[in-house]
C-alpha cells in the first residue's frame, strides 16, 4: 500500500487531497489501509522523502536536511524578487481580499503595474472579484500555487506578525540617560 501511495504522489503534478485520494483507493482492494499508511508517511516520511500538507493536499518532496547538497546540483539561482514586489504580496497575503488603493495605503507608495503583473506572472495573486464601491475595484487575494510555493497547508501557516514595539524595536531602547 505504501508502494501505491508513493506512487500517486511521485506522478502527481498537483498535492491530492485526501478527497482524490479516497476516490481512487477507497473502490480498490488492494488499497485497504491507506489511510493509516497515509498518516504514517505524513508522521515518518520514507527515506530522503517526506509527505507535507500544502494548499490543500498532500505533496511529496526531498526532506529539507538534504537542502544543502541539492544546492550544488541545481546551480542557477531563482530569480529574486524586489523588495517592493514582497512588500506587495505580504500586503495581499496578510490583508486579503484587498483592493490596489489598499495595498498603496498599507505599503504608504504607488504599486505598479509591473509588479502586480510579475506576481499574476508566477500564479500568486489572482482577482477574486470587485468591491461595490465607486469604480468597482479589483479585490487581490493569494492563489493555492502561492501555498505550495511556499510550502503552507492554509493562510494560517503565514508567520505572525509582531509590532515593532513588541520586538525591541522601540525608539528609545537601547539609548542610554546622559546623567
Amino acid at each position: 500500500m505504501r508502494e501505491a501511495l508513493l506512487a500517486l504522489f511521485l506522478s502527481s503534478a498537483e498535492p491530492l487531497s485526501r478527497e482524490q485520494l479516497a476516490s481512487i483507493c477507497d473502490d480498490n482492494p488492494d488499497c485497504v489501509g491507506w489511510e493509516a499508511e497515509l498518516d504514517t508517511l505524513l508522521a515518518v516520511g520514507e527515506g530522503v522523502l517526506q509527505l507535507v500538507c500544502v494548499a490543500g493536499g498532500y505533496r511529496l518532496q526531498i526532506h529539507p536536511r538534504h537542502n544543502a547538497i541539492l544546492a550544488r546540483l541545481h546551480v542557477e539561482a531563482p530569480r529574486p524578487l524586489s523588495k517592493a514586489t514582497l512588500e506587495t504580496l505580504a500586503v495581499i497575503a496578510y490583508q486579503q481580499p484587498v483592493t490596489r488603493p489598499e495595498i498603496e495605503h498599507w505599503r504608504g507608495v504607488a504599486v505598479s503595474a509591473q509588479i502586480m503583473q510579475q506576481l499574476q506572472d508566477r500564479g500568486w495573486i489572482m482577482v477574486a472579484g470587485h468591491r461595490e464601491t465607486p469604480g468597482r475595484p479589483a479585490l487581490w487575494v493569494t492563489t493555492p500555487q502561492f501555498l505550495e510555493h511556499f510550502s503552507l497547508a492554509s493562510l494560517a501557516g503565514l508567520p505572525t506578525i509582531i509590532g515593532a514595539a513588541e520586538a525591541g524595536c522601540e525608539e528609545e531602547k537601547g539609548r542610554r540617560d546622559p546623567s
